[in-house]
C-alpha cells in the first residue's frame, strides 16, 4: 500500500518532467544528429517496456520510477545548463554517471527479461 502511494507521487513528477526532457532530446537529435541523444531516447522505450512488465509489483515499480525520475532530472539539468549542444561528454561527472547508469541498467533489464 505504501509503495502504491509513493508510485502515485512519482508518477505525477514523471508526468511533469517527461515532456520537457523529451522536447530537449528530440530537439537535439533533429539539430545535431547526436548519437548520444538517440541512445538517451531509447531509455524512454525501455522504461515503458519495464513499466508494463512490473505493473503489478509496486516495490519494483517504485525503484524503476525512482531511477527514471533521476534520469529525467539529469537530462533536464544537462540541457538547461548547456550553452552549446548538450553532449554527454561535457556534462558534470554526477550527471554523466546518472544518465549512463540508468541507460545501462534499463537496457540490461530489458535484455535479461526478454522484453
Amino acid at each position: 500500500m505504501f509503495y502504491k502511494f509513493l508510485n502515485k507521487r512519482m508518477g505525477n513528477k514523471i508526468t511533469r518532467l517527461h515532456p520537457v526532457a523529451m522536447k530537449y532530446l528530440s530537439g537535439d537529435l533533429e539539430t545535431n544528429l547526436d548519437s548520444g541523444s538517440a541512445e538517451r531516447l531509447k531509455v524512454f522505450r525501455n522504461y515503458t517496456l519495464l513499466y508494463k512488465h512490473f505493473e503489478n509489483d509496486q516495490k519494483r515499480l517504485y525503484m524503476l520510477n525512482n531511477n527514471y525520475l533521476k534520469f529525467l532530472k539529469a537530462v533536464i539539468f544537462l540541457y538547461q545548463t548547456s550553452q552549446a549542444s548538450a553532449s554527454i561528454l561535457t556534462a558534470p561527472s554526477e550527471i554523466y554517471s546518472t544518465i549512463n547508469t540508468v541507460q545501462k541498467s534499463f537496457e540490461e533489464a530489458v535484455i535479461t527479461l526478454n522484453l
